[in-house]
């Protein structure tokens, strides 16, 4: 899917930021974000993946390089259903990632969100508990 799109993936892991869970969900919340970031951003575009300590959590990044999330739409994309046209088609999805997402993170005692990067694109978090933390 990348490489039909022509989109690069570039991927940061701190070795250390291991959570405990259910392994298909962890691996879920992942694909959702990614497949989130492929879906809005540009041909030849940068999806960025970090994964990283941050005091007893841990913090999974995914940033597209894409137009953002309208403002008016940034409290509803975790809403069962809810889901804006893609970029170039106006093709929607199911509604379902982004939720599915949310209620991953929170059954593994987590949390999620999306912003708006400063410089364009969005950025999707998920907060983990760390791992023996």
């Amino acid at each position: 899917l990348l490489a039909a799109r022509q989109l690069q993936l570039k991927v940061e892991v701190d070795e250390t930021a291991g959570v405990e869970g259910e392994r298909f969900l962890i691996r879920q919340i992942l694909v959702n974000l990614v497949q989130n970031a492929v879906d809005f951003s540009p041909a030849d575009g940068l999806i960025e993946v970090a994964v990283a300590r941050k005091g007893d959590q841990v913090e999974i990044l995914v940033r597209d390089h894409g137009p953002g999330v309208p403002d008016y739409a940034l409290a509803k994309v975790f809403d069962r259903f809810y889901s804006l046209g893609r970029p170039g088609t106006g093709a929607k999805g199911t509604g379902l990632g982004l939720t599915f997402v949310r209620e991953a993170a929170r059954l593994h005692g987590g949390e999620a969100s999306l912003v708006n990067a400063a410089d364009g694109g969005a950025i999707g978090c998920v907060t983990l508990p760390l791992k023996g933390g």
